[in-house]
């Protein structure tokens, strides 16, 4: 199932923090997001007491919340010892 990709303005901007510090890291995240929006396939899981969903990508974790009309917003990401 494809979906549209949307990202919160924070999420942008800490993506182009992040991209400074670790290029790599950052390619790896955008590229997980894309392909869940292209083909829907991914590790996601839901968070238990949040209406968000977490993808993973390596040792990152991406939030995102699920939208009925077929649109992912992309909230947050954060490395996997700081994200829960």
């Amino acid at each position: 199932m494809k979906r549209e990709i949307l990202w919160y303005q924070s999420a942008v901007e800490d993506i182009q923090q992040l991209s400074a510090r670790n290029s790599r890291q950052a390619t790896r995240i955008v590229l997980a997001v894309r392909e869940y929006g292209h083909t829907g396939r991914g590790d996601m899981k839901k968070l238990s007491g949040s209406q968000e969903w977490r993808l993973r990508a390596g040792h990152w974790r991406i939030f995102m919340r699920l939208m009925g009309d077929g649109t992912a917003h992309i909230t947050g990401f954060s490395d996997r010892q700081d994200a829960y």
